[in-house]
Order: C-alpha cells, then structure tokens, then sequence
C-alpha cells in the first residue's frame, strides 16, 4: 500500500491502482479497504463512474459489516484484530457519501446536455441525504458484553471487567466524540444551492454555521473563519429566496464582519460564484503500540509497561501516546518531570502504569492471571497515531492575478481521526489486555498437555504456548489511507466570462511549496466548484521523496 501510495503523489493513477489489486483482497478481510482506496483513486484520476461504482460497494459492505458484528460484537473482540474484517469507521462512513456526491457534481459540471447535468445533480443530491442520515445515526455505543451464555465468552467478560481499570479520566471524552460534520453540511449546502434549492441550502449552510460556531472549530483547531463563511452563505440564501426580510439583517449584524456585509450586495442572480476546495495532504497511517503486562503478586496489582521500537522520533511519539492515555499521573512528578525535560521530560518519567486490583486480586487468581503472567509478562499491542508532521502553511488564491485571500480551514480528518482513535483508546486496550491473557491462559494449559504428553517439565510447556500466543498479538492498524488530511475552500464572486486562477500553498519559513492555475468561463448565475488535491510530501511515508506535487479534478 505504502506503493500505491507514492504512485497516487506521483499522479500514477493507473499504476496506483494495480498495486491496490495487488495488495488488498477485493473478497478478504480488506475487502471495505479495497473499495474505498480505489474510490478516491478513480476519484482523484477523474474516472468519477468508475469512482462511485467502488464507492457504492464500499457504502453497502460498510452497512452490512457493521450490522454483522453487531449481533455477536463479544466474538468479534475475542478476535485479533487483524483476523476481523475491516468494517470501516464512522468518519470513513461519512466520506464515502461525501467523495460519491463530488463525482457525482464532477460530472455535472462536465455535462454537455442540461437534462444529463440535472441527472447528476439529482444523484448528487442522493448522496448528501445518504450522507445526512449518516450523520444523523452516527453512535459510538459499542455494545453490551453482559448478556453472555457462552463459558468462554463469560470468562471474557470477567476479563474485560477486570482490565477496564486500567481506563484514565484524563481526556475530556466530550470533546473527542464524532457527533456531526460542519464541513459535510456546508458542502450539502453547496449542492442543493447548484440545484437551485435555495431552502435546503439555508438549512444547511446554518446548520453548518451553528456547528462550526458551537463547537466543531474548537474541536478539530481549524481556526476562524469557516463559521462566518457559512453564515455568509445562509443569509445569501435567505436574501435570494425572500421572506426573510425581518431575520437576515439581524443575523448579518451579528454575524458577519463588516467587510462580509458590505460584500453580500455583490452576490446576485447574475453574478458567478467559484468555489475552489483543497484536499491536503494524506490522512495519518495508525501503528502499533507494543506493551508488556506482569503480576505483582505481594501488591496484587498489574504493571503495564510499553516497549517502545522504531527510530528516536518513534519511540518519542510512542512513549507520548502511552503517557497521555494510560501512565500513572501526579501533580507533584508531573510537575518535576516538567522541570528537568519539558512536555517530553513528563512523558518519559511516567513509563508503567500500576493498577492495584484489591478484591478482585481472587478473581484475577482464579481466571490464572498471575499464573499465567509469571516474571516475564506477556505482550499486548494497541493502535496509536504519530502526530501529524507537515511543513505546508496556508494557501493562497488569486483571481486573474489578484489576491483573493487565504483559503479557511474547513476540515481536518488528521485531528479527527486522531480523536476518533483517542476516544476508543482505553476500549481498545482492555480489549487488547483481556484478548492477550484469554490466549496466553489458554496457551500455557495447551502448552501444559503437549510437555506432559512428551515427559517434560510444566514450565517448558507453559513457556512454549504463552510465546505461541505472543507472537500473534496485533493491533488494528488499518485505514483508508487515501484521504486527504485537511480540507480547505474559499468561495469567490465573479462576473461572467472568462478567468484565470491560481492557487499557492506555502511553508511553514513562508517559501512556494506547491502552484497551480486553471482556466474558467462562467455563465451567469452559475456556481462552479474546482477540486485540487495537493499531496504533502513532506508527511512520513517510506520511499518517498521530499518535494510537493499537485493533482487536479
């Protein structure tokens, strides 16, 4: 995959897609995964058709998966990751409809015929309600574990109990939950405008406003801008469709800026609108965490430790993830750790967590733990994300060689699928935890009756079945690796006719790090969107260069 995915920077569309085929099973395990990065693939080659039939799969494998391990979600857990069946995220759930509405406004905007350019847009408009009820039925429930009939599956149970423990309070869970999508509103917004619905665009332009404002700015650190956007644009809607003469100069006045209000009178019938949006980058790759749980018998407590691997930055970014999740925490060490290394210096005097079990020592006696775990302890592992590493700033846009303006942050899917990972996090680690033990409990009996069996000692057996058991410890590390970390737009109004613009994405030290222009002829009236895909190169990845390259659509 990490192939295909230099041939997608490259803009070896065709290559990119034989290496997906070569490396992802279209009827295994990464079936969902399979669909989905020959989706964006096909997307980003402009074979919009070919994009929405794999995205179709995707969206159908998506539902059934899902409903699937809903009725035995307990099973699903006893098994390693790794063995499941991708079944996608919710975040990834929203994309699919939102990259098949693009395709679908894509060919739109190519169609010669109006009838075709209106079958489109009514696709189009297909997918953003698809895309509403997905954001509408969005949960993070995870199931109840407790009514089990199963021997073996009680048993887990007690062990997903036991090591729920290990779960910290430290990160406010309200602020990481996946609850609504501003940007995927906004661009509802933008299609039912194109199609001239101007009711369902003020309702989801405002919708949109209200959640950037209400909280899904600060969520995801986009900074300002996207909210006073879409007010903009909710009020545009009202000015357009009338009747809304008591309200939207109220709203104006609170809302907008005086430069956006004196900008509202530009924006008529016959005035042409282009909205130009930036896909960014590449969505972080998750990894691995390994970690090491052992007995403290006399404590009757647990010890978690990580073990960290990789280069310097690696172990850093592990020893991090372990510090802000599941490290034990004090104000005066975190503060004394502070003192001698800075965050960093916290991170590293917090390596283990310790979970005393008091009472339920018997039953982790009982389940074998402390037998099973001995003096060496057994391997866990859990997903982690690095942080995103990028040396792209913002982007500018002229307009037949004046400057527009900045493009506004209008998504981040770095921040949110970092949350999204956070929030599931503690669940995946006792998971992890009670998954690890039940095979190594199991593997030192089994390990038990083959020493017997052969004449030699409990300890040779116990020993051979806990590394068998080790050895196939892994964690969910997939993803749809082809999305874009960040999503940026700016919307212009421009008479009709004929014009030229340029977008430049600049470093971080202020220097070019990527241009790009195209051509526009603009009827009156109409609101053209321009899609660019600007890959950072700059982000990890093996075998690639250190340069930028530029993909259009």
């Amino acid at each position: 995959m990490n192939k295909a995915l230099v041939q997608v920077e490259q803009g070896k569309y065709e290559k990119a897609d034989k290496s997906v085929q070569k490396s992802l099973d279209p009827t295994g395990d990464d079936q969902l995964l399979y669909h989905l990065e020959l989706g964006t693939i096909h997307h980003l080659a402009g074979s919009y058709e070919k994009s929405n039939k794999h995205l179709e799969q995707a969206h159908d494998l998506a539902d059934s998966l899902r409903s699937k391990q809903a009725e035995d979600y307990l099973a699903a857990a006893m098994v390693s990751p790794r063995e499941m069946t991708y079944m996608g995220s919710d975040v990834e759930r929203v994309y699919i409809s939102y990259y098949k509405a693009l395709n679908y406004l894509m060919l739109a905007q190519q169609a010669k015929q109006e009838r075709v350019r209106d079958e489109h847009l009514e696709k189009a408009g297909v997918e953003v309600r698809r895309l509403d009820n997905t954001l509408s039925t969005i949960s993070f429930d995870k199931g109840n574990y407790k009514d089990v009939k199963d021997k073996e599956e009680k048993t887990f149970t007690k062990l997903l109990d036991l090591f729920q423990k290990f779960q910290g309070n430290w990160l406010d869970e309200e602020w990481l939950v996946f609850r609504e999508d501003a940007y995927a509103r906004y661009l509802a917004g933008v299609l039912y405008e194109k199609r001239g619905n101007l009711d369902d665009a003020r309702i989801s332009y405002q919708k949109a406003a209200e959640l950037y404002e209400e909280g899904y700015t600060k969520q995801y650190h986009l900074g300002g801008g996207m909210a006073e956007q879409a007010w903009f644009d909710a009020i545009r809607m009202m000015r357009r469709s009338g009747g809304w003469e008591g309200e939207w100069p109220r709203l104006a006045e609170e809302k907008l800026s005086e430069s956006r209000r004196a900008r509202l009178d530009r924006y008529d019938d016959e005035t042409a609108q282009i909205l130009v949006i930036q896909h960014l980058g590449m969505v972080p790759q998750r990894k691995e965490l390994n970690l090491r749980l052992t007995a403290l018998p006399q404590q009757q407590s647990l010890l978690l430790r990580p073990v960290l691997t990789g280069d310097g930055m690696e172990e850093k970014d592990q020893l991090s993830w372990f510090f802000l999740l599941y490290g034990d925490k004090g104000v005066l060490d975190l503060l004394n750790g502070y003192r001698e290394g800075g965050l960093y210096g916290v991170a590293r005097n917090f390596t283990s967590k310790t979970v005393p079990l008091g009472p339920a020592w018997d039953v982790a006696e009982q389940l074998k733990i402390p037998q099973t775990l001995g003096s060496t302890g057994i391997r866990v592992t859990v997903p982690y994300y690095s942080p995103l590493r990028t040396a792209a700033n913002g982007t500018r846009l002229l307009v037949d060689g004046e400057d527009a303006g900045q493009l506004l942050d209008a998504e981040s899917l770095a921040q949110l699928t970092m949350q999204e990972q956070l929030l599931n996090a503690s669940s995946d680690l006792y998971n992890a935890l009670a998954r690890a033990t039940l095979k190594n409990v199991a593997g030192s009996e089994a390990g038990g009756m083959v020493s017997s069996a052969l004449g030699g000692g409990e300890g040779l057996g116990s020993l051979a079945g806990k590394l068998l058991a080790s050895g196939s410890s892994a964690a969910e590390t997939r993803n749809w690796l082809t999305l874009p970390y960040g999503i940026r737009l700016m919307r212009v109004a421009v008479e009709p006719g004929k014009h030229h613009l340029e977008l430049t994405t600049l470093t971080q030290n202020g220097s070019r790090m990527a241009r790009t222009g195209r051509d526009f002829e603009l009827a009156p009236g109409e609101v053209r969107v321009w899609v660019r895909r600007t890959i950072d190169r700059t982000q990890e990845r093996p075998d690639r260069e250190s340069d930028m390259k530029t993909a259009s659509n």
